[in-house]
């Protein structure tokens, strides 16, 4: 008799892998599928020499008790097990320009910001404020982002634009630059990029930052472990080659490269949108949701360096650093130009704990 799963995951990134957890929690049977070696998506991690490099998630925020993203993770069990390390309250993300020597600080708590960015802006302590509520007032219209068990939130305020929303916080060009300094989290393209998406990630940071010290894997490790111990099954190197329908035209089971079938009554999909569509085949699909995919343009990544300093040559860096070679490329900073080798620089530091 063929097993059946209430639900079945395409893809372990943290999306794919919180999903499991919660359906799992609920009592239903759950099968994840992930076709690489290690699991987590942008959570994944390598190492060198017995140091381990995080790929993706450099830092987190959100994590200080009764915050959001602490309350998510109390909930899937693995808060109290994270190795956590607090960045610098004064300056967790450091944006610098060019020439100019000065660091300017994004700082952990509202009035801090404020407090911390006034330093250099003494002439612009109420416009911060403004932006500062301006940033909670949006996120607080995300009930699901605020934990609220309400079903909607406003359009209104879908349609605000981060450029024309910073451009009238304050008339002065550095400091709307220093405001979007840290956008290169979200590959920010300042003239299409909705202020929501903006103001939802910075506030995460500004209630809290942290790194993880042992990298970001260990998320998706101790997600891992817990959907084990709820039942769920996890499969790596389970590429899914092919989706089924039955005759009734209905999603019945995946089948993975190496021809194994796995049936379930409901499926969710975490990997990327463009790869899902071939999979399901475009005739499937609705020619509007089609057409709105294949419309996306991609963008540009970045080229990353990992080094490794020699122990005790300079002090532990508690903080990020983004630098612009100019104010001005701070708007379009996921822009790739082929003649232009390393116009903007991200820094991010991590204390390594070592066997030896």
């Amino acid at each position: 008799m063929k097993k059946t799963y209430d639900i079945l995951i395409i893809g372990s990134g943290i999306g794919g892998l919180v999903s499991a957890l919660i359906l799992a929690k609920e009592g239903l049977k759950v099968c994840v599928l992930e076709k690489n070696n290690q699991y987590g998506g942008n959570l994944q991690t390598f190492s060198r020499d017995k140091l381990i490099f995080d790929t993706g998630v450099h830092y987190l925020g959100g994590l200080s008790k009764g915050q959001n993203l602490h309350q998510f993770f109390s909930y899937l069990e693995i808060m109290d097990d994270l190795e956590l390390q607090k960045m610098n309250e004064n300056g967790y993300d450091k944006i610098t320009f060019g020439d100019d020597e000065i660091e300017y600080p994004h700082a952990q708590g509202y009035d801090n910001f404020v407090e911390q960015l006034s330093n250099y802006f003494p002439e612009e302590i109420e416009n911060l404020e403004d932006y500062c509520e301006e940033i909670q007032r949006v996120c607080n219209y995300f009930p699901r982002y605020n934990l609220i068990g309400k079903d909607s939130y406003s359009e209104e305020i879908l349609h605000l634009n981060t450029k024309r929303f910073i451009e009238s916080i304050t008339q002065n060009k550095k400091l709307q630059s220093v405001l979007l300094g840290s956008n290169f989290l979200y590959a920010g393209d300042s003239e299409n990029i909705p202020f929501y998406v903006h103001a939802l990630t910075v506030n995460s940071y500004i209630q809290s930052a942290y790194k993880c010290v042992k990298g970001g894997s260990q998320i998706s490790k101790l997600l891992i472990r817990k959907l084990r111990e709820y039942g769920a099954e996890v499969h790596k190197h389970s590429e899914v080659a092919d989706i089924i329908f039955n005759e009734n035209n209905v999603l019945s089971s995946v089948k993975t490269k190496s021809g194994k079938e796995f049936f379930a009554k409901q499926f969710i999909s975490n990997i990327e949108i463009r790869s899902l569509t071939r999979l399901i085949g475009e005739e499937r699909l609705k020619k509007s949701f089609l057409n709105r995919v294949l419309s996306w343009e991609p963008v540009s990544s970045c080229f990353s360096v990992y080094l490794v300093l020699k122990p005790q040559t300079i002090p532990n860096f508690n903080y990020n650093i983004y630098h612009y070679s100019s104010e001005e490329s701070v708007w379009n900073a996921y822009r790739y130009d082929e003649k232009i080798v390393a116009r903007n620089l991200y820094a991010f530091f991590h204390a390594f704990k070592t066997s030896s």
